[in-house]
C-alpha cells in the first residue's frame, strides 16, 4: 500500500509539472500577443504625429502638441508600454530628420518618466535606467535634469538599478555628472565591481580625451577601487597618458593594484623609459611581491633587448609558477623556442625544467587537437597567470 501511495504521489507531481509548463507556455504566448498589440497602438500614435510633422509648411518645423505628450507620458509610465516603445525604437534604427526631431521634442516625457519610475519597485526602475542607457535624450536641457534624477537612482540599494543607472549616465556623456557618480560609487555601501564601472565608461558617448582629463584631475578624490577601474578605462582608451601612469608605477606608496594596473598599461603601450623598473620587478626575489614579477614578465614581451631576455631567463628559476609561465611565454614572443630555452637554462633547475616540459606538452596537445579537426583547443595565452 505504501509503495502505491508513493507511485501515485510521484505521478501527481509529474502531472502537475506538465500542467504548469503548458499554462506557462500559453501565458508567454499571451504576453507576446499583448506586447504586439501595445506596440501597434504606440506605433499608430507615433506615426500619425510624425506624418503631421512632415506635412508642416516648408521652413516651419513641425511641433508635437501637448495632448500627444500627455498621452505618451501616461502610457509610457506603465512598464509594458515602455517595452512596446523600445521595440518601436529598435524598428526605427534608420531614421530621418523628422523622426529625430520628434524624439527631441519627446524628451520632456523622459524627464517626467524618470521622476515617475523613481518611486517604482526595483525591477521597473532598473528597466527604465536600461532604456535610458540605450536611448539617451537628444536635448541638453532635459539631459542636465535627467542626470540629477539618475544620481538618485544610483543611491538606491538595488544592484541592477545602480548598474543600469551608471550605464545611463555614461551614455549621456556629461563629465561633471560622471565625476559625481564615481564619488558616489566609491562609498562603501554603493560600490560596484571595477569591471562593471570600466565597461560602462567604455560606452561613454562624449569626447574621451575630455573625460580622461577630468578623471586625472579628480583621480585622488576617488576610492582605490574606483581608481583601479579608471586606470583600466584609460588603458583601453588612450595611449597618451604615459606621464601620470609612470608616476603611479614608480610610487611605492601607491596601492599595489594601482601599480599593477600601470604595468598593464605599459604592456599595451611599451615605453623604453619604464623598462628599468619592469626589470627591477622581475628580478625582485621577494616571494611576497610575485604579482609585480608575474605581470612584468608578461609586459616585457613587448620590450626588445638582450637585458630583457636575460631577465626573463632568470625569472624561469622563480619558485612561483605564474612568474615562470609568463616568463616562458614572453621568451617565446622574443623568438626563443622551448628547446633553445632548455639548452640555455640547462637541466639542473627543476622549476624551469618542469615549466618548459609543461609548455611543450601543452603545445603538442594543441597540435593534436587541431589535427583531429573540430576539437576545441585552448587559444594561445588563455591560461596566462594574471590577465592583462
Amino acid at each position: 500500500m505504501g509503495t502505491e501511495v508513493l507511485l501515485y504521489g510521484y505521478g501527481l507531481v509529474c502531472l502537475s509539472m506538465l500542467v504548469f509548463n503548458i499554462v506557462y507556455s500559453l501565458h508567454l504566448r499571451g504576453d507576446e500577443r499583448r506586447l504586439g498589440r501595445r506596440t501597434d497602438e504606440v506605433r499608430r500614435r507615433v506615426e500619425q504625429q510624425v506624418q503631421a510633422m512632415r506635412q508642416a509648411p516648408p521652413g516651419t518645423p513641425g511641433t508635437v502638441p501637448a495632448g500627444h505628450l500627455a498621452w505618451m507620458s501616461r502610457r509610457l509610465s506603465r512598464v509594458n508600454f515602455l517595452l512596446a516603445f523600445e521595440r518601436l525604437l529598435e524598428e526605427h534604427r534608420e531614421t530621418d530628420d523628422v523622426f529625430l526631431d520628434y524624439l527631441r521634442q519627446l524628451q520632456p516625457v523622459m524627464l517626467y518618466l524618470a521622476t515617475a519610475y523613481l518611486r517604482r519597485e526595483a525591477t521597473q526602475t532598473a528597466y527604465f535606467c536600461h532604456f535610458l542607457a540605450r536611448h539617451p535624450p537628444r536635448r541638453y536641457e532635459e539631459m542636465e535634469q535627467l542626470q540629477q534624477v539618475l544620481l538618485s537612482f544610483l543611491r538606491r540599494k538595488d544592484l541592477y538599478c545602480r548598474i543600469n543607472a551608471w550605464k545611463a549616465l555614461c551614455s549621456l556623456g556629461s563629465p561633471d555628472a560622471l565625476m559625481e557618480a564615481l564619488r558616489e560609487l566609491g562609498k562603501e555601501d554603493g560600490q560596484l565591481h571595477g569591471k562593471v564601472i570600466t565597461e560602462a565608461l567604455l560606452i561613454y558617448t562624449g569626447d574621451p580625451d575630455v573625460l580622461i582629463g577630468r578623471l586625472w584631475a579628480c583621480f585622488d578624490r576617488f576610492s582605490t577601487q574606483i581608481q583601479r577601474a579608471v586606470l583600466d578605462y584609460i588603458r583601453f582608451q588612450s595611449g597618451g597618458c604615459r606621464g601620470p601612469m609612470e608616476e603611479i608605477l614608480r610610487d611605492p606608496a601607491r596601492d599595489k593594484e594601482l601599480r599593477i594596473a600601470a604595468i598593464r598599461y605599459f604592456a599595451r603601450y611599451p615605453d623604453p623609459g619604464v623598462e628599468d623598473i619592469l626589470l627591477d620587478f622581475i628580478r625582485d626575489p621577494d616571494p611576497l611581491r610575485w604579482e609585480y614579477a608575474a605581470i612584468s614578465a608578461t609586459a616585457l614581451a613587448q620590450y626588445p633587448g638582450q637585458a630583457v631576455v636575460d631577465a626573463l631567463l632568470q625569472a624561469m628559476h622563480s619558485p612561483n609558477w605564474y612568474v615562470r609561465y609568463n616568463a616562458s611565454a614572453s621568451l617565446e614572443a622574443h623568438g626563443l623556442s622551448y628547446e633553445e630555452m632548455l639548452q640555455v637554462l640547462g637541466g639542473d633547475d627543476r622549476y624551469a625544467r618542469e615549466m618548459l616540459t609543461y609548455r611543450m606538452e601543452s603545445r603538442r596537445l594543441e597540435k593534436q587537437a587541431r589535427a583531429a579537426g573540430g576539437a576545441r583547443h585552448r587559444p594561445e595565452g588563455e591560461e596566462a597567470a594574471l590577465p592583462v
